[in-house]
């Protein structure tokens, strides 16, 4: 009896207090679980990937008050990210977001949230195949070729380019190469050779830059798929006293803005990579809501150069330099 006046006395200063009661005499908030969303990303060493991250991870807190965002670090990695899928799925996420490490390697993650019946959002590069409830991507092939016909702009007739790629194992990274090459195709110029990064990094930039500059000495410009590379491929150049050596890039960092700033790289293709992030967070939202989901959102680059750095800039830290 002495026990069941004092359970009625706590559940009566719970009441009073304005706290929630769960079934069981338990407080619901304190019952209540947090909304598990992974998001897999390919590298957080690459500036762009970061940025996404701040996208997904931002938005989601905005939309899911109870949402607990887990990023993974593929380093990579295929098998990695494949790893890092199962852990996810094994701690009973309720969504996930992928930026694969390439499409070939995705198709296996897709698989095994399937399997589990846990939604995918596909946020860029993209997957050779398998089920997935968005796609999330940049127009990689509009925006290579806009900057190659920038660039060409700039190049005399019979000019000789190359590129420094992302693996052709990622779809967007074959758009970009096929994407440059028709936009540079004009008064005789040729896109004449290639190198495949794998890391995505400063130093391949500049390895392969100097490997393009020593095997074909008339290079009047170099395009890099990325930011970093892009960084590392100005070294090269300067290191090699070559000023007539054009340099193109794809996606933005405040180092890429400040080159661009001072002439020292001519243009980039910047993607919206926070954009793409609040995208894929808005589709994961609707799928929990049991909304429609877009099964497709393509957006486009902004190019950017010397002469409208100042008019752009304030656009390019909204969606795309922030983290």
């Amino acid at each position: 009896m002495k026990k069941l006046i004092i359970a009625v006395f706590v559940l009566a200063v719970l009441v009073l207090a304005g706290q929630p009661v769960a079934a069981g005499g338990s407080s619901a908030s304190g019952a209540q679980q947090a909304v598990r969303v992974a998001y897999l990303t390919p590298s957080l060493d690459v500036p762009f990937w970061r940025y996404m991250r701040h996208g997904i991870e931002d938005e989601l807190k905005k939309l899911i008050p109870d949402v607990e965002v887990t990023t993974y670090d593929s380093k990579d990695s295929a098998n990695t990210q494949l790893s890092n899928a199962q852990d996810a799925l094994t701690k009973q996420v309720k969504a996930i977001v992928i930026s694969p490490t390439d499409s070939a390697s995705c198709v296996a993650v897709l698989d095994l949230a399937k399997d589990a019946k846990i939604p995918v959002v596909i946020c860029d590069i993209g997957s050779d195949s398998g089920t997935y409830a968005a796609f999330i991507s940049t127009d990689n092939e509009a925006g290579a070729k806009e900057l190659g016909a920038y660039i060409a702009s700039k190049l005399p007739s019979n000019s000789t380019v190359s590129q420094v790629t992302l693996n052709q194992a990622r779809i967007n990274g074959v758009l970009r190469k096929n994407g440059f090459t028709a936009g540079v195709s004009v008064n005789g110029i040729r896109d004449i050779d290639f190198k495949q990064m794998e890391k995505v990094n400063r130093e391949e930039g500049e390895k392969f830059a100097q490997d393009l500059i020593t095997a074909h000495p008339a290079l009047k410009a170099i395009f890099c798929h990325s930011e970093d590379p892009s960084m590392g491929a100005l070294s090269a150049i300067e290191s090699a006293g070559r000023s007539d050596i054009l340099i193109a890039g794809f996606d933005c960092s405040p180092e890429v803005v400040e080159a661009i700033r001072s002439g020292k790289i001519a243009a980039t293709a910047a993607q919206q990579p926070v954009l793409m992030g609040r995208y894929a967070a808005q589709s994961v939202d609707k799928l929990f809501k049991g909304e429609t989901v877009e099964p497709e959102i393509k957006l486009g680059t902004l190019l950017v150069t010397k002469d409208n750095i100042s008019s752009v800039y304030n656009t390019l830290v909204e969606v795309a330099l922030s983290e």
